[in-house]
Parts: structure tokens; sequence; C-alpha cells
């Protein structure tokens, strides 16, 4: 907490003046009711903070490992005189240890307080490929601030309701938006296909057109040759009639009867 102490001394060209001195002045360890805070990525904690005395980052280790992050939620665990508070939202876990006579209220409240302070700013982005710790320098300082505020009876009570109530409307507006957007992306997507149904619909008419035109060339081609070799059959069928009925044997029979003529008339 930032106290501000008012001094007042005489210089020797003016009037008096006030001048302000600015101290950091802390709860003790003894009386902070959070003690220890944590921001994990899965079971990597990128970023920690502790007043009290003891192993937590052993006990937090195990408690972490153990908790699901495919889900979003919130969760209590029980643990060496102590309740690990956990907040889990996208695939990270916001985890604070108060004392259990504390209650759960304001160490939620904290957890909600440091979570829109991440989320916030760029420790997000960082935060996808930050290794072990590696944010303590950007975020730490800001957790042990909230930390000794929120550790305070009532402190926080009614800001982070309103703060709840804003985050729960953008949340709404958010869905709301990503909804529209992707009615948008849909309908855009209906007039991409219907744009392309139509270009092979055209496309399969002018198909459909050259193919009736090569296979009717086809056919026409066809019924030639078949009509050409039933005519050039029928010729023959009818040749071969004719020669049966010795039509073509005409000749034959004048020289035939010839000779009978003269014979009788050699006889007269």
């Amino acid at each position: 907490m930032l106290d501000v102490t008012t001094k007042r001394h005489r210089d020797r060209n003016t009037n008096d003046v006030n001048v302000y001195n600015f101290t950091w002045k802390r709860t003790p360890t003894s009386q902070m009711a959070i003690t220890y805070s944590s921001i994990s990525r899965g079971t990597t904690i990128l970023c920690s903070h502790q007043t009290g005395s003891g192993s937590f980052e052993n006990v937090v280790q195990s408690i972490i490992k153990n908790i699901p992050t495919r889900n979003d939620g919130k969760t209590t665990y029980q643990s060496e005189s102590y309740l690990f508070h956990c907040v889990i939202e996208n695939g990270m876990i916001y985890l604070c240890a108060a004392n259990p006579d504390f209650g759960k209220k304001q160490p939620y409240a904290y957890l909600a307080e440091i979570k829109r302070k991440f989320q916030s700013g760029t420790l997000s982005m960082k935060a996808v490929n930050c290794g072990l710790h590696e944010l303590d320098s950007e975020f730490g300082f800001i957790m042990a601030q909230d930390m000794e505020k929120f550790s305070k009876p009532g402190a926080g009570d009614h800001v982070s309701t309103l703060r709840s109530q804003v985050d729960d409307v953008k949340n709404v507006m958010t869905q709301n938006i990503e909804r529209v957007l992707d009615r948008g992306e849909r309908l855009e997507n209906l007039i991409d296909k219907t744009e392309e149904l139509e270009a092979s619909s055209s496309q399969f008419q002018k198909t459909a057109r050259k193919i009736r035109k090569k296979y009717w060339w086809k056919n026409t081609k066809m019924m030639i040759i078949i009509g050409v070799i039933a005519f050039i059959v029928l010729v023959v069928i009818v040749i071969l009639i004719l020669n049966g009925l010795k039509v073509f044997s005409k000749e034959d029979s004048k020289t035939t009867v010839a000779p009978t003529t003269s014979k009788s008339l050699s006889g007269v």
C-alpha cells in the first residue's frame, strides 16, 4: 500500500511549502490472508509470488498436474492448512493460497482481478511460448500489490462485482459478434458455392452439347454404314434369285431353237 506523509519546512527564499514523501507501507506477512499466487500454462508456472514461508511451489506443482484445463471453471483444494483456489480459463490456471478462515469470496475476487490484468496486456500473447517463471519480472509485482490489497477484509468486493458484470456483458457481446461474423462467412460461402454451381452447370451444358453432337454423328455414320451394307446384301440376293430363274440364259435358248427349224425345212 502506498502511504503519503506530509512534512513542512521553511525555505530561506520562500514561505512555508508542503513536501510529500512517498513510502511503501506493507501489511505484515503474518497478517496477509493471501500468501501465495501463481499463473500457469498447464503444468508450467509462468509467474508466482509468495509472502509466507513454506514450500508452496511443490504443493502447487502436485495440484496443477491434476487440474484438467480443457474446460473452464473454478475449483478449490485444501492442503497443509491452506485453501488453494483456482480459476481455469483457456488452458491457463490462475491460483492463490489463502487461510481457510478467510473464505472464498475475496480470493476469487483477487483471481478475477489478476486474470483481467494478465489478459488485458501483451502477457497473454507471451504466455503461449514462455518457460518456467519467465514472467516473474513483468507480472510478479502486480500480483504482490493485489495480494496485499485483497488480503484486507471487504477489499475489492464492489469493484470485482462491477468488473465481473462488465466481463459478462463483454463476453455476451463477443459471442454475438462472433455469431454475426460466422453468419456473414456462411452467407459468403453460400454465395461462392452458388457461383461455383452456376459455372459448373454452364460447363456441364457445354460438355453435354458436345457429347450429344459427337454421338449423333457416330449414330448417323453407323446408320449409313448399315444402310450401305444392307443395300449391297439386297443387290446380291436379287442377282442370285435372277440367276436361279435363268433370266440371264435367253441367248442360249435362241441357239437351240435354230437347228430344229432347219431340220424341219430339209424334210419338206
